[in-house]
């Protein structure tokens, strides 16, 4: 009989504490790359939520080719495929990382990517995409430093021929 109490206590503790846990919200994607590795984050829900990603914003939907180029971006960099992520920019490419400018694709790759995301074995895992001005698309990441770190950021591009073409990358605090 006590052993009986003590399951129906464990129970009604357990049904109880289930019933106040936030709603789940699926991450499923709806239009994932073949070629994510595990792990990828490619979330296409609405929302900015960590178990979600924003596929519009206030600027209007995201084109399709847009949030592809996106995905492709993270399958090659959370794969540590440097060649596939430099055929994510254009040969004349811009980026500026928090005021640190390079100026085409090979500086991007040499000088920023390469050392301090591929061999540092960092993975992006993307929060949300959307819609940025004159066409631009933002792209929202937690990255895991492969070092225990973590950062918070936005890159905020124009895309050229299913390429970026200048990047401004921003933490978020």
């Amino acid at each position: 009989m006590q052993r009986l109490r003590l399951a129906l206590c464990a129970l009604v503790l357990l049904l109880s504490a289930c019933s106040t846990a936030p709603p789940v919200t699926s991450t499923a994607p709806t239009s994932a790359p073949a070629t994510s590795p595990p792990g990828a984050s490619t979330p296409a829900t609405t929302g900015t939520a960590t178990t979600g990603a924003a596929t519009t914003g206030a600027a209007g939907s995201v084109p399709a080719d847009h949030r592809a180029l996106i995905d492709r971006f993270v399958a090659a960099i959370n794969a540590g495929d440097a060649g596939q992520v430099a055929e994510t920019f254009t040969q004349d490419a811009r980026f500026d990382s928090v005021g640190r400018i390079y100026d085409g694709r090979a500086q991007i790759m040499d000088r920023f990517l390469v050392p301090e995301v591929i061999e540092a074995g960092g993975a992006y895992t993307l929060r949300g995409v959307s819609a940025g001005a004159g066409g631009r698309v933002i792209a929202e990441y937690d990255f895991a430093t492969g070092h225990g770190g973590s950062e918070h950021f936005t890159y905020d591009c124009a895309v050229e021929g299913a390429r970026f073409a200048d990047c401004v990358g921003r933490y978020v605090g």
